[in-house]
C-alpha cells in the first residue's frame, strides 16, 4: 500500500514479477494496491489495462469499488475514453460465462460481480451523468 501512495508504479511491477516467480499468488487486493499506484502517478490508461491484464492472464478482479474508482478518475480528469475502456472491460465481465475448470470461488466473485447494482448500466450512466459526460446505449453491447 506504501508503494501505492506514492505511485512507484515501476517498483510494484517489479514485486508483482518477484511475486510470480516465486510462486506467490497475487489476489484482488494485490491489483488494489497496483491500480491505486497506477492512479496516484496519474497513469489511468495503465489501471485500466492493468486490471485487464490481471482478469486475462491470471483470473483475478480487484474489488468492485476499484472500478469505480478508475472510472472516476478518468471521468475527472477529462478522460472519457479511459472511463469508457473500463464501462468495456466490466461490459465483458457481464457477459462472462463459468467453464469447466474454473474454481467456485472464481465463479462466486464473478457472479458478485455481475451482479453487483453499483456496476450495473444504470449506475454507470449516473456515474457519467455526475461528471457532466454521456454513456449512451449505443456505448453498450
Amino acid at each position: 500500500a506504501g508503494l501505492a501512495r506514492v505511485g512507484d508504479k515501476d517498483f510494484m511491477r517489479e514485486v508483482l514479477t518477484t511475486m510470480t516467480n516465486n510462486s506467490i499468488p497475487a489476489d484482488k487486493y494485490t491489483v488494489q494496491a497496483l491500480v491505486d499506484g497506477y492512479l496516484n502517478s496519474g497513469d489511468i490508461s495503465g489501471a485500466v489495462s492493468l486490471v485487464q491484464d490481471m482478469f486475462n492472464q491470471h483470473h483475478i478482479l480487484p474489488p468492485y469499488t476499484t472500478h469505480l474508482k478508475i472510472v472516476e478518475f478518468a471521468l475527472g480528469n477529462d478522460l472519457v475514453y479511459e472511463a469508457k475502456r473500463q464501462v468495456y472491460f466490466l461490459q465483458q465481465l457481464w457477459k462472462w460465462e463459468p467453464r469447466e475448470g474454473d474454481a467456485e470461488n472464481f465463479q462466486r466473485l464473478m457472479r458478485m460481480t455481475q451482479r453487483n447494482p453499483k456496476l450495473s448500466e444504470r449506475s454507470l450512466k449516473r456515474l457519467f451523468a455526475y461528471f457532466g459526460e454521456d454513456l449512451v446505449d449505443e456505448d453498450f453491447f
